[in-house]
């Protein structure tokens, strides 16, 4: 928490999303899965909302109709990321600003 966001970082000095979603595959579940949010978004298998579970990728579309940010499912609507503003942080999915620009989930880890 609270690690700032840094365009294409991947350790501890700064994250970018899909660095800091990346990285916590590596490091918590020793799985790799690449740094790049499109490409993250093509993985596992599309995952409905309300059946979200902990560890599932959740995508955004942020400035147009394609994936373009990722966070981690955390469980009760709660998801961790790393926000251009916050750094890394937890964020509620139902929020205003992310309620609306949701666009899917995957489950890479079944």
């Amino acid at each position: 928490m609270g690690i700032p966001y840094v365009y294409d970082g991947s350790d501890s000095t700064g994250f970018d999303c899909s660095g800091f979603t990346s990285r916590m595959y590596s490091d918590v579940l020793g799985r790799s899965i690449p740094h790049s949010t499109v490409d993250q978004y093509a993985l596992g298998s599309p995952v409905e909302k309300n059946t979200l579970r902990f560890g599932d990728l959740v995508f955004f579309a942020i400035d147009s109709d394609a994936p373009s940010h990722v966070g981690i499912y955390v469980g009760d609507g709660l998801f961790a990321h790393a926000s251009v503003s916050l750094g890394v942080t937890i964020s509620l999915l139902d929020s205003n600003y992310y309620k609306k620009r949701y666009c899917g989930a995957r489950r890479i880890i079944q």
